[in-house]
């Protein structure tokens, strides 16, 4: 079983994609798996056939345990059950060992407020920092970091305002938001950094980079404001006024091409979100700092574009019901864009092998 996410600990088999016999190549989805927040697809990591399904469906199951088994397909009944009964073992074994890990998160204060965020990989590799959208945290980045961290050294934070840090932020436009990104990459001293930014985020990245090219290696715009006046003003509205689970369920229905990727968890860590003190008051400062000026999107960078030298990529879900894809045309022809089938406004949660692929291939 995966680990997806800090908070994961457990996960069910939603359903089996490939049957007993079936050869299945290294990066081909194989089965679908629901956790606490989402249900998405787990690649194979490698080549192999499947011989043996380990888990039934619709089981919870501690993260680690054993899925399925790849081999041979004349592999004896008595080899895959010793292979089972020896890796159970040791799971086991592993598992009454383990002491508590170090807490991946961390804070640290910039600006007067309280930054959570979380890093992964080595410091000797290059690094990505990563920047979730409106009313997001960094959890949005639950199937991408990790799996990245392999190749770089990644950084996903909580935007004022969101997630774990401090909601009592003083203004909430793009300079600000921007300046404490900016800052906290000062502080864990990142030179030449990739900057991949969601909606908001990515109007976030820009600014960045227009301030401080410099300092920017790539750029990676996942569904990004900027573009074009066009945003569905109800959903950042009703987002913000939402007060109950079937209010919040509505709209964030509206970000997925596929809804039942939502699970009731997801929703509920939303909403417990959304009534801590001071939440309200912060996404309506962003709102109105950031993102809308009379049903329009307030910011416009798509005529600065042009002005940073560095790679640009921007991917957009061809179903996105937020932000128009049609907003990714009539850009410079040096920027590269990946446009997504069946995906909506969060491509990165709905297609993450594809999104992991296009970040580790333009990155630098």
């Amino acid at each position: 079983m995966p680990k997806w996410g800090l908070s994961m600990k457990e996960g069910s088999v939603v359903s089996w994609l490939k049957e007993l016999g079936d050869e299945i190549k290294k990066g081909e989805t194989f089965v679908e798996i629901e956790t606490e927040k989402v249900i998405n697809e787990f690649e194979s990591p490698e080549n192999g056939i499947l011989i043996k399904k380990c888990v039934e469906k619709d089981i919870k199951i501690p993260v680690g345990t054993l899925l399925a088994l790849f081999g041979p397909k004349d592999t004896s009944s008595d080899d895959i059950n010793k292979f089972i009964l020896d890796f159970n073992s040791n799971f086991e074994k592993q598992a009454a060992s383990n002491v508590e890990s170090e807490e991946l998160t961390k804070k640290v204060e910039i600006n007067d407020i309280n930054i959570n965020y979380v890093q992964m990989g080595s410091e000797e590799n290059p690094s990505i920092v990563f920047i979730h959208g409106f009313g997001g945290d960094l959890n949005n980045w639950m199937f991408n970091q990790e799996k990245l961290s392999k190749s770089f050294n990644t950084f996903t934070i909580d935007l004022p305002g969101h997630g774990s840090s401090s909601k009592n932020i003083p203004q909430g436009d793009i300079s600000y938001l921007s300046e404490v990104v900016s800052k906290f990459c000062e502080t864990n001293d990142l030179k030449k950094i990739n900057l991949v930014g969601h909606s908001l985020g990515g109007g976030i990245c820009l600014s960045i980079a227009l301030n401080n090219m410099e300092l920017i290696s790539s750029i990676i715009l996942i569904s990004p404001i900027g573009f074009g006046e066009e945003i569905d003003y109800e959903f950042i509205e009703e987002f913000i006024k939402a007060d109950s689970r079937k209010e919040l369920k509505y709209q964030l229905e509206k970000l997925y091409f596929n809804n039942e990727i939502l699970t009731r968890d997801l929703i509920n860590e939303v909403l417990k979100f959304k009534r801590l003190d001071g939440t309200t008051e912060a996404l309506q400062k962003i709102m109105n700092g950031s993102l809308l000026l009379e049903k329009k999107q307030k910011e416009f960078l798509k005529d600065k574009i042009s002005n940073l030298t560095c790679p640009i990529t921007i991917i957009w879900g061809n179903d996105d019901k937020i932000i128009p894809v049609n907003h990714s045309k009539s850009l410079p022809k040096d920027i590269n864009i990946k446009l997504i089938n069946e995906a909506g406004h969060m491509p990165h949660i709905e297609k993450p092998n594809e999104i992991n692929t296009i970040i580790q291939d333009t990155s630098i």
